[in-house]
């Protein structure tokens, strides 16, 4: 009898198996371990910052007003691009439709409040806010505005009164007790000359102009650029007046500064005051130089795994809805002049049909963008309360997962605006194309292997 001494074909096969299938799931292995950090490992080895950025006023078709005439009809703007993104339930604790002091409380607290107050709860008790957290670990604080720095949005931050109009109350809380190491806004009507003169013995740099802002490289800064809110972009002086984009430039290289990391609030509060005014113009010019703020602040976050940017809202206002445009392919992009865009935004937004169905804020939910690795831990498709928004922040900070409850949007809101998501991220992740063509390479060349090997027994 003739004896073999190959070893047995099950052997062969799977001995072969081996070595073609190896490589798969090393090179499989070795691009998992680039996935992102999540919150504890990213804490455990870094500090931890925060961008918050308030559109004021800002619905979807505010956003899509703002698209239409920047990039056109097939482009999208700075801020959906998101990691992830969903919609935001926004009514007060004794009202359908908030107003911007009781949302902005409700953003940077986690509590519902009534309609007017700041930074306290419905029986005028104090809250303690996110910068306040920010604070206690040791943080840099910034809050910039494009309105007062008094207004309600901005306050509801770093102040606490039962009415959102005790501007005095705002200004002295500022001034002997907020402790915010970067102010960027207008308002500099309500602060007294011994106000400014206690700024400055606090070791705040006075700033009033855009060359003034830019000098300054590090350290505390005031910069009051308006005796009341700061020109509107169409308006603007651009010699004199910094835009929103380079008052958030310089205020994340001012915090970032700080090795304990740092929290920032920006707030585009004219986007509000021009919708207000049914002026489309405006409005879109206020949201698209609010997208080069969020441009700047994204730039920030992709090359620090440590700091997540939240884009948000407080409110819609005006019951915006973009009807129809008539616009031809000619973008502000292709222009080189700052002068020459700002007309052509202006011509393009006169170029949408729009409808304002609300004559005053309203009850429909707003969007939310969010930008860092960690967001990858939050579901999709849902609608939260804009008490979550604090709580993402919280956790955050608390180097812990974060979380959110679902709830249902409004049956009824007072516009007729359809609320659309993009969703950018899927529980499963997607498979990498290159790993996928290296696999079935080398499986297929197994298996051509294997029927050899077969063939010759």
């Amino acid at each position: 009898m003739k004896t073999s001494t190959s070893l047995p074909r099950f052997i062969q096969v799977s001995l072969l198996l081996l070595v073609f299938l190896s490589p798969i799931l090393v090179f499989t292995e070795s691009t998992a371990s680039e996935a992102p950090q999540n919150v504890a490992q990213i804490a455990a080895d870094e500090s931890l910052s925060i961008i918050l950025m308030i559109g004021d006023g800002m619905g979807y078709d505010h956003v899509e007003l703002a698209r239409l005439v920047e990039v056109g009809e097939f482009g999208s703007l700075n801020m959906q691009d998101s990691d992830w993104n969903t919609s935001v339930l926004t009514h007060s604790a004794d009202a359908v439709v908030t107003d911007s002091a009781a949302a902005g409380t409700a953003i940077s607290t986690g509590n519902k409040t009534d309609n007017g107050k700041v930074g306290v709860d419905p029986s005028n008790i104090p809250l303690e806010t996110i910068l306040e957290i920010a604070q206690t670990l040791n943080k840099s604080t910034g809050v910039v505005s494009k309105c007062r720095i008094v207004d309600a949005t901005p306050a509801s931050f770093m102040t606490h009164t039962g009415s959102r109009y005790n501007f005095d109350e705002i200004a002295r809380q500022i001034v002997e007790e907020a402790d915010v190491d970067v102010l960027l806004g207008g308002g500099s009507d309500y602060f007294s000359s011994s106000q400014i003169s206690t700024m400055i013995t606090n070791g705040y740099s006075m700033v009033y102009n855009r060359t003034e802002l830019a000098s300054i490289t590090s350290g505390r800064v005031f910069g009051l650029f308006n005796g009341y809110h700061m020109d509107f972009e169409y308006d603007r002086d651009y010699s004199l007046q910094p835009s929103i984009a380079e008052m958030t430039n310089k205020s994340i290289e001012l915090l970032s500064q700080d090795t304990d990391g740092f929290f920032l609030m920006v707030e585009a509060g004219r986007i509000d005051l021009a919708a207000h005014d049914d002026d489309q113009v405006r409005t879109a010019l206020e949201t698209i130089e609010f997208d080069k703020a969020i441009d700047i602040a994204m730039d920030y976050v992709s090359d620090h795994n440590n700091t997540i940017l939240i884009v948000t809202t407080d409110h819609e206002t005006e019951g915006l809805v973009v009807m129809s445009h008539n616009l031809n392919s000619e973008l502000p992009a292709d222009l080189v002049s700052e002068t020459d865009k700002r007309a052509l935004r202006a011509e393009r937004a006169n170029n949408v049909t729009v409808d304002w169905t609300a004559s005053y804020h309203t009850n429909s939910p707003v969007p939310f963008f969010g930008y860092g690795s960690v967001f990858s831990e939050l579901p999709e498709n849902i609608a939260i309360d804009n008490t979550n928004v604090f709580r993402i922040m919280k956790d955050f900070y608390d180097g812990v997962p974060l979380s959110v409850d679902e709830v249902e949007p409004p049956t009824t809101t007072t516009t007729t605006s359809t609320i659309t998501t993009t969703t950018t991220t899927t529980d499963i992740a997607p498979v990498d194309p290159v790993v996928a063509t290296v696999a079935f390479a080398v499986t297929s060349v197994g298996v051509i292997a294997i029927f050899i090997v077969a063939r010759k027994q």
